[in-house]
């Protein structure tokens, strides 16, 4: 079985799509689903799946709920299945933005893919991600054969991922160690209000990951 997590309009073969029940998109006009399900929620089992794929779906987790996500779906893997995934790229998109040389309907269009289009509460981007972040969370949660490709359309900036599961095993308190090694990156410091911060992020991570991690 392949996944098309996130599925808007777009339909592939091939696939099992997936997306909300079309009252909950604003600008949708069709759905092309084949299954209506929340990707919070969503749950497989443990070595089932041949791949999981997301086009411009995956900037909208926070960021330690997008890493839980990764964890669980690195479960539902068959050994050696893919992943695949394109979002926007944080780093090229913000050149695009101060660069004063460019159009300035180009630049605000770039600060748009990084911020996200706004017309709904979900229509937001939680992260900025780039090629090397996400082969760093990647690699970290045990995805091997990594590989990054960049695309352009128009002043939009993209940077899709592939990458194979490998031999680790995953469980609730080795995902949380391995978040909690990404996440403390983005602590100022060692202060009691920011590892509070972190805990909290990984409390959230730790409960996304028991809701949707394989059984």
């Amino acid at each position: 079985m392949k996944l098309h997590l996130g599925c808007g309009q777009v339909y592939l073969e091939g696939y099992v799509n997936i997306d909300f029940p079309l009252s909950e998109h604003t600008l949708q006009e069709k759905s092309v689903a084949d299954e209506f399900a929340d990707l919070y929620k969503l749950n497989y089992a443990r070595k089932s799946i041949e791949e999981v794929r997301l086009h411009h779906v995956y900037e909208h987790f926070p960021r330690h709920i997008a890493l839980a996500l990764l964890a669980s779906w690195h479960t539902w893997l068959k050994r050696g299945g893919t992943i695949h995934i394109e979002v926007p790229d944080f780093e090229e998109s913000a050149k695009l933005a101060i660069n004063p040389k460019m159009p300035d309907r180009d630049r605000k269009v770039a600060l748009r893919h990084i911020f996200g289009s706004n017309e709904a509460a979900w229509a937001t981007h939680y992260e900025g991600w780039s090629g090397d972040r996400l082969a760093e969370a990647f690699s970290l949660f045990g995805f091997r054969n990594i590989k990054i490709e960049k695309t352009s359309y128009l002043a939009t900036r993209n940077v899709i991922i592939k990458a194979q599961r490998g031999m680790r095993e995953l469980d609730p308190i080795k995902a949380r160690k391995l978040a909690e090694k990404y996440l403390k990156n983005f602590t100022v410091n060692d202060s009691e209000f920011e590892t509070t911060l972190l805990n909290i992020w990984l409390d959230e991570f730790s409960a996304q990951y028991k809701a949707t991690a394989a059984r």
